[in-house]
């Protein structure tokens, strides 16, 4: 980002604000008694309050009531900050953008940014469209640029007026590079990087773990975007969950996936695998509990329905996905067939990436 424009982000993220704070401390503030504004805010910091935190973090920016220290307010921030409030993730993002209170690390100041702008701060969302569209430190992205100008429109005037020239060249499937991640019980926050020449939508997939002999579940989340991250407040059931960001192609036949990750020592699945059987068939069923007990033993996630899909009635192994076709031929080597190779058909949109399904009525 180019410094003209970064030193005035920085004048206009740093104005005294009041309307978070308490209001003995904003009353202070508002006078000019310094002093007692930070004998609060140390009060109500060493209570866990962000609020608090952002306000002493000003105090020592400014050099209100006090000699003016970076290293000192970037401190401030960045406690603010990992408790989630936004204004101080954008003074985090403005520090280290601009190399004030640590070494400048542009990186670090995407990823600021991106958490700040997924919690609508409109300015963090004009200066990650500069970002992008400068490359000043990061590998360009006319097609974030664009997307964030567009989100900060309504509130910066000036993202308005951005014209951001796109990528007409054929787009790849390129695996996201993760940045910061937390999912958890109260939140699930994701934030990548995507490969400027990729295609431009994402997927983002979150999974509870099964425990042992039981059937996976429906993903908790699955979201495609076409932006850099996602925020979702509500949280998860529990914390026994993975996830991963994918990159698809246009035309959804195929896909380029994160690695998994977990907050916990969770066996990472080989693939995710649904047996459609008949429990009218008592046979059909139990070949289905043998075969999930050893897919499951070979690494596997497995579940059982009896929802069989209309168009399931011609094969037996099926996959969405051409990276998954692998998959799909491995798991045909453990199920019978009257043929030499078991069928193996890809059927768009039928499943998530990383998942076959195998429908046991075609064995009858």
């Amino acid at each position: 980002m180019k410094n003209v424009i970064l030193s005035c982000a920085v004048s206009i993220a740093l104005l005294p604000a009041t309307s978070w704070a308490q209001e003995d401390a904003a009353s202070a503030f508002a006078s000019r008694d310094f002093a007692t504004a930070k004998a609060v805010w140390l009060s109500e910091a060493a209570d866990g309050s962000a609020e608090a935190m952002l306000g002493l973090g000003l105090l020592a920016d400014r050099g209100f009531g006090q000699q003016r220290d970076f290293d000192v307010a970037f401190d401030w921030y960045l406690q603010a900050a990992e408790l989630g409030l936004a204004e101080a993730q954008f003074n985090v993002a403005i520090m280290l953008d601009a190399g004030l209170g640590r070494e400048r690390d542009v990186g670090e100041a995407q990823m600021w940014y991106t958490r700040a702008a997924l919690r609508d701060h409109a300015r963090a969302q004009y200066n990650l469209g500069l970002l992008y569209e400068t490359g000043d430190g990061i590998v360009s992205n006319p097609a974030l640029a664009a997307y964030w100008f567009g989100k900060a429109a309504q509130t910066v005037p000036a993202a308005a007026l951005r014209e951001v020239t796109q990528v007409t060249a054929s787009r790849t499937l390129a695996e996201p590079d993760m940045i910061f991640d937390n999912v958890s019980t109260s939140q699930v926050e994701i934030v990548w990087n995507a490969d400027p020449n990729a295609n431009a939508t994402h997927l983002v997939e979150v999974i509870e773990a099964p425990r042992v002999d039981e059937n996976y579940g429906a993903p908790t989340i699955s979201v495609k975007t076409v932006t850099s991250g996602i925020l979702d407040l509500n949280g998860l059931p529990t914390e026994n969950a993975i996830w991963r960001v994918v990159n698809l192609a246009n035309d959804d036949t195929d896909y380029a996936a994160a690695d998994w990750s977990s907050n916990h020592a969770i066996e990472l699945p080989r693939g995710r695998i649904t047996l459609f059987s008949d429990p009218a068939v008592k046979s059909m069923e139990d070949a289905a509990s043998v075969f999930a007990s050893s897919l499951r033993q070979a690494g596997y996630w497995v579940q059982i329905t009896d929802d069989v899909p209309k168009q399931s009635d011609n094969f037996y192994v099926s996959y969405a996905y051409a990276s998954d076709q692998q998959l799909a031929q491995a798991v045909a080597e453990f199920l019978p067939s009257t043929e030499q190779i078991t069928p193996v058909k890809q059927l768009l949109r039928s499943t998530q990436p990383g998942e076959v399904t195998v429908n046991l009525s075609a064995f009858r």
